[in-house]
C-alpha cells in the first residue's frame, strides 16, 4: 500500500497512515488518491482493527494543493468515510502546522485526536475568500471558540485545542506524540471490535443533523450515479465529437 507520498503499513493489526509529501505534506491528487484507496484498504481488512493517521517532516498538512486545477474532485477522497463505512476506531497524531483541508482530516477524520504544544491549527478561509465545509466541523468546538477560530483565522496552538476539547491529548514533542498515540492505539486493538463498532455507529449517528445527513446522502448519490457518468466512455465522445463538429457516437458506457 505504500507509496511516495503515503506510508501504510500494518503492524500488530494496527494500521499506520503516514502522510510523506513534503516539504509541507499538501494534499495533492497523488496524497488523496492514494488516501482514498488507503481508507477503502483499512475499511475491508480484517488484520487492521484502528488506524493511526500522523505525517512526516515538520508539518502534518498545510491542506489542499490549490496549483492544482480540479483537485476538488480528488480532495473528497482523502477524506475517511467516518462514523458510516468505517466504524473502525482512528486516532490522529498531529504536529507542526494543521492547516485548511490538513485540518479538516484532523477534524472530522479522526475519532481520538494527540496533538504537540506547539502545533498550530489554521482555518485560513477567510483570509483567501474561499468557503469550505463549515457544517463539517461546528460539532467538534465551542461555539464562541469556533466562531472566533474560524472567521479571525487565527492559529491556535495544539495547548489551546487542548483546554477547549478540541483534541484528546497535549504532549511536549514529536517523539512523545507517537509514542501515547500507539498507546492508544493497542488499547483500542485489543478492545471488543464489534463493541467499538456499535459504540462509534452510535455516536456518529447521534451527531449527525439533517442538513449533514443530505450532505452525506448527496455525496453517496454523487459516487453511485453521476460521478461514473463523468468518467463515462460518452462523456468523452460527446466532447470529441462537439471539438470535431460532429454527430456524437452513444455506446452507453
Amino acid at each position: 500500500m505504500s507509496n511516495n507520498v503515503l506510508l501504510y503499513e500494518v503492524k500488530d493489526k494496527i494500521a499506520f497512515l503516514t502522510l510523506n509529501n513534503p516539504p509541507r505534506n499538501l494534499l495533492n491528487p497523488e496524497l488523496c488518491i492514494a488516501l482514498g484507496e488507503a481508507w477503502t484498504h483499512f475499511a475491508n481488512d480484517p488484520e487492521s482493527r484502528v488506524a493511526l493517521l500522523s505525517a512526516t517532516g515538520p508539518d502534518f498538512s498545510f491542506g489542499a494543493d490549490l496549483r492544482h486545477s480540479g483537485l476538488l474532485k480528488d480532495l473528497r477522497k482523502a477524506f475517511p468515510q467516518n462514523g458510516t463505512k468505517i466504524l473502525k476506531p482512528i486516532i490522529g497524531a498531529v504536529h507542526g502546522t494543521v492547516a485548511g483541508s490538513g485540518y479538516g482530516l484532523t477534524t472530522y477524520g479522526t475519532d481520538i485526536t494527540y496533538a504537540t504544544e506547539d502545533a498550530q491549527f489554521i482555518f485560513g478561509e477567510a483570509w483567501v475568500g474561499i468557503v469550505g465545509s463549515v457544517m463539517e466541523y461546528a460539532p467538534y468546538m465551542p461555539f464562541k471558540v469556533a466562531m472566533e477560530f474560524y472567521l479571525s483565522g487565527l492559529p491556535m496552538s495544539g495547548r489551546r485545542a487542548y483546554e477547549v476539547g478540541f483534541v484528546n491529548h497535549v504532549v511536549k514533542d514529536k517523539d512523545e506524540l507517537m509514542t501515547e498515540a500507539v498507546k492508544m492505539a493497542e488499547i483500542l486493538r485489543d478492545n471488543a471490535p464489534l463493541t467499538l463498532r456499535t459504540i462509534k455507529y452510535g455516536h456518529y449517528k447521534n451527531m449527525e443533523t439533517a442538513g449533514r445527513k443530505a450532505m452525506r446522502l448527496a455525496q453517496e448519490e454523487f459516487d453511485a450515479f453521476i460521478q461514473p457518468q463523468l468518467d463515462s466512455e460518452d462523456i468523452k465522445e460527446g466532447y470529441t465529437a462537439l471539438k470535431e463538429k460532429r454527430k456524437p457516437v452513444f455506446k452507453g458506457r
